[in-house]
């Protein structure tokens, strides 16, 4: 059908060229001789040799030889020529013709051939965009990686099991091994076969970053299983030293008591201890339950408007209670803004660093907690310590980690503060210098007046 259509259009082409040229040498044989006008004729040819190759203006030539003799060399309307100087005109016209049209047709073959390798150099630029910018977003992307778009190639690649062309798209699989993968492209700028071509190393190049991705899941399922054991080791190890001493001194204390032979004295004395170990106990387990909360990110704070400056001076009579009036030095403004948290959590993290600083101090070297307000309300709890060498202070915040020289303690206190004070929107960071001791600033956004009235 479509060769038939083609040989139709060229008919219809080489009788309408011949036409217009027989009216033109018609209206002008008055005015010059006839076998002049024949380069009329020669347009025609050049005309269709462009338009249709050299057979067509081959066949154009030999019929306008034809006309010319028949409708217009004496004797007319006959195919016969009276004068043998028109023969040789015609002879020279038909030669002239189909040169003409030999060398039109070959013109139009090169330009043919010239637009076939544009065409083909545009396909490879379209398909070297495609490639690299496949390529280049695997050498930038350091997190989750998805096919990127090439919007210079008129093209896209989507990760799918079933293809989902947009309108004016036609899909192409991509061969990847790992999952299903498609390349659309624009209809109007792509061959299918330019298309299929590009799909091989395309799938080359996705391959590679689909199996870096689940290499680096397992990856990372094998390090949060390693974590995950690091974690119930240490927990583990917790729950038996830091429980086992606690039990041991009630148990042996409750022992002596039912004994009947304790002096009254020693009964007060006993009872103290259980009361005291059993205080040891219940914060121990506190630590643990608010740990497993903040490790499933149910902290679930209650924010209110706070006042840390009364919040750290009960954190401090708190402590205070518990280490027999040790010196705490407070220094924070009456003025000091108001911060939205939870005041509960707060007073517990206050707490926490408080205790923290007193066992990293010097026997009797006070605690210092100074601070102030502006955009943001810091409070800095600041010990007398050796501080934290470079090497340990990544891991501070880190529940179970008993750093400095692996000091007593369940390792819990600062990831708890750490915890509660990233679920109330705030910042807490560690300064620290060896031999000069270390310092913790807890930070919040400052209250407007605007928000508490």
């Amino acid at each position: 059908m479509g060769l038939s259509r083609a040989v139709w259009r060229g008919t219809i082409e080489v009788a309408a060229a011949l036409l217009v040229a027989s009216l033109v040498v018609a209206a002008l044989k008055t005015v010059a001789p006839v076998t002049g006008l024949g380069v009329i004729y020669l347009l025609a040819v050049l005309t269709v040799a462009i338009r249709r190759g050299e057979l067509p203006a081959l066949v154009t030539a030999v019929l306008a030889v034809l006309i010319l003799n028949f409708f217009f060399l004496a004797p007319v309307h006959r195919l016969t020529i009276a004068d043998s100087r028109n023969v040789v005109s015609l002879v020279v016209f038909l030669v002239t013709a189909v040169v003409v049209g030999r060398l039109a047709a070959m013109a139009r073959e090169r330009a043919r051939e010239a637009d076939s390798r544009a065409a083909e150099a545009r396909a490879r630029a379209r398909e070297a965009a495609i490639l690299g910018t496949t390529a280049s977003s695997l050498l930038v992307d350091s997190g989750d990686w998805s096919p990127p778009d090439a919007p210079g190639a008129g093209a896209r690649i989507s990760l799918g099991a079933s293809p989902a062309p947009a309108a004016g798209e036609f899909a192409v699989r991509i061969p990847t091994r790992e999952q299903p993968c498609w390349l659309y492209v624009k209809r109007d700028d792509w061959a299918k076969t330019d298309a299929q071509r590009v799909a091989k190393p395309l799938a080359d190049v996705i391959d590679l970053e689909l199996t870096r991705r689940r290499l680096a899941a397992q990856a990372a399922e094998a390090e949060a299983a390693r974590r995950a054991d690091v974690a119930k080791t240490a927990l583990l190890q917790a729950v038996s030293h830091d429980l086992r001493s606690p039990l041991a001194a009630i148990t042996a204390a409750t022992g002596a008591l039912n004994s009947g032979v304790v002096a009254d004295g020693d009964r007060s004395e006993l009872l103290s201890v259980i009361e005291g170990e059993s205080g040891r106990l219940e914060r121990l387990i506190g630590d643990l339950l608010a740990v497993s909360r903040i490790e499933a990110g149910a902290v679930d704070p209650e924010p209110d408007w706070c006042d840390l400056r009364d919040t750290v001076t009960t954190a401090a009579e708190h402590v205070r209670g518990r280490h027999g009036e040790y010196p705490i030095e407070i220094t924070l403004p009456d003025d000091l803004p108001l911060v939205k948290a939870d005041p509960v959590q707060m007073e517990r993290v206050f707490e926490n660093l408080i205790e923290n600083a007193i066992k990293f101090s010097p026997d009797g070297a006070p605690v210092r907690i100074e601070g102030g307000g502006g955009q943001r309300v810091v409070v800095r709890v600041t010990d007398r310590g050796r501080g934290v060498p470079p090497s340990q202070r990544a891991h501070v915040f880190e529940p179970f980690w008993r750093g400095r020289d692996g000091a007593p303690g369940s390792g819990l206190g600062l990831a708890i503060c750490r915890g509660f004070v990233d679920a109330n929107g705030g910042r807490i960071q560690l300064h620290s210098r060896p031999g000069e001791g270390s310092s913790f600033a807890v930070s919040f956004p400052a209250a407007r007046p605007t928000e508490i009235a």
